[in-house]
C-alpha cells in the first residue's frame, strides 16, 4: 500500500470508511454486511474489464481510537461493491453524523482474465453514497469517473468475483499486500465526501482524475 503517497483526511467530523458487500447490479446489495440505516459508498463499474479501486483512509472510530485503513477493490463489469462506513467506525446501523467530510485519495485500474490484456481501455465507474435505507434511492446521487485510455492488465488469478479487501492493522496489510498492485494502477484522483443532515451522501471530485504521479500526502 501507498502508505508514503498519503492518506484519507479528515475534515470535519470523525471519519471513516470501510466494510464490504457485493452488488449484483447497480441498485442491489447483497446485504449481509451492510446495515439499513447505516452511510455507505458503493463504487460501481460499468466498464467492460474489471475495474481495481484502491482506497487508503486515516480515521478515527466512534470510540476515539485512530487507526489506518486500506481497502483493495475488484469490480466486475456491471457489478458493484458496497462499503459501509458506519460499520467500520463504530456506529453500527447508525448513519454518520452529519457534517462527516472526508477527503479521499485513491488508485485505479483496469484488469481482465485474458480479453484486452495488453491493450488498452476506459474506466468507467461511478460511486454513489446514501443512509437511511438498504438500498439507494433517487435523490441519492452518483458521482462519475472515466478516463482513458489505460492499460489492461491481468488480473490475479485468485480473483473470481467483484470483492473489497479491508485491513485496519499491520497484521491484515500483510494478509493483502500481494493486491497492491501498485504500477498497475495508474489512475489517480481525489474525492471529497460529505455527510449532510439529512443523511445523503455528497461526493465532489476534487482532483479529476490522471495518469499516476509521486503524490506526498497532503495531509
Amino acid at each position: 500500500m501507498r502508505k508514503n503517497l498519503g492518506l484519507l483526511a479528515v475534515l470535519a467530523v470523525v471519519m471513516v470508511v470501510v466494510a464490504v458487500s457485493g452488488c449484483n447490479n447497480n441498485n442491489n446489495t447483497t446485504g449481509t454486511d451492510v446495515n439499513a440505516k447505516s452511510t455507505k459508498v458503493a463504487i460501481m463499474n460499468h466498464g467492460d474489464t474489471w475495474a481495481q479501486v484502491e482506497l487508503v483512509a486515516n480515521v478515527t472510530h466512534k470510540n476515539g481510537t485512530n487507526m489506518t485503513v486500506y481497502i483493495e477493490n475488484f469490480i466486475k463489469p456491471d457489478e458493484n461493491v458496497t462499503i459501509d462506513l458506519s460499520q467500520i467506525m463504530g456506529y453500527g446501523n447508525e448513519p454518520l453524523p452529519a457534517g462527516t467530510t472526508i477527503r479521499v485519495q485513491s488508485w485505479k485500474g483496469l484488469f481482465n482474465e485474458t480479453k484486452g490484456v495488453g491493450g488498452i481501455g476506459t474506466l468507467d465507474i461511478e460511486f454513489q453514497g446514501w443512509s437511511n435505507t438498504l438500498y439507494p434511492t433517487e435523490k441519492d446521487n452518483k458521482t462519475p469517473v472515466t478516463f482513458n485510455p489505460v492499460p489492461i492488465f491481468q488480473l490475479p488469478k485468485e480473483i473470481n468475483q467483484s470483492v473489497s479487501f479491508v485491513a485496519t492493522t499491520e497484521e491484515e496489510l500483510e494478509k493483502i499486500k500481494g493486491y497492491d498492485t501498485a504500477e498497475q494502477e495508474p489512475i489517480y484522483e481525489e474525492e471529497i465526501i460529505t455527510v449532510n443532515a439529512d443523511g445523503t451522501v455528497t461526493i465532489t471530485i476534487t482532483v479529476p482524475p490522471e495518469l499516476c504521479r509521486a503524490i506526498a500526502s497532503l495531509v
